[in-house]
């Protein structure tokens, strides 16, 4: 039987402020159509994470963080390390600012609030904050990202290059659903920019 790919989130009740459960659903269509079974599953903070094929760690106001740092003080130790290992990760906005020192040695700073749709060499998505952080950087397997969105939903070649990066490779195909989804992604990059 054909292994079973485990895509995770950490603890969506605190860290999906944006919608980034929905990066997860996209990463699993993606799969499916290429013949890949897989499975969302939702985590508290404490698991073993090496037990999972992908780790989305979502954005959260500041008093989610601090809730969910009091019950879970070793989350962004157990984060780092997954990533330090290798493991594919998805850091967005406040989880990518707390994540940056750990995994790249920056400092976060704070400038002015910006609240726009931006494009980042061909990667669309929402940037909302007053982070200074770059707004979509790979470090090893993970990537930090200041976009919402969810940004795999308007940007699916990213989901692609998770699927690639990770050898989930499929015996099936469905070019054209892909296809499909890709030109819905299209309109929605299209979208953002008119209004």
């Amino acid at each position: 039987m054909p292994k079973t790919i485990k895509l995770a989130a950490i603890s969506p009740t605190h860290l999906n402020l944006n919608g980034d459960l929905g990066n997860l659903v996209v990463l699993k269509k993606r799969l499916e159509l290429i013949g890949v079974h897989s499975e969302i599953v939702f985590l508290n903070g404490d698991e073993d994470l090496r037990k999972f094929d992908f780790v989305l760690v979502g954005h959260g106001s500041k008093s989610a963080w601090t809730e969910l740092l009091s019950l879970r003080p070793s989350l962004l130790k157990q984060l780092e390390s997954f990533s330090r290992e290798g493991g594919a990760l998805l850091a967005v906005a406040s989880a990518a600012d707390l994540l940056q020192p750990l995994l790249t040695g920056d400092e976060v700073l704070s400038g002015d609030w910006v609240s726009e749709f931006v494009d980042v060499a061909g990667v669309v998505g929402y940037l909302n904050t007053t982070s200074k952080a770059p707004l979509f950087q790979w470090t090893r397997n993970t990537l930090l990202t200041q976009l919402h969105g969810p940004v795999l939903a308007k940007n699916p070649s990213l989901a692609d290059e998770i699927i690639e990066r990770n050898g989930w490779i499929g015996e099936s195909s469905a070019p054209l659903e892909i296809a499909e989804l890709d030109e819905l992604a299209k309109q929605s990059r299209k979208i953002a920019f008119e209004h």
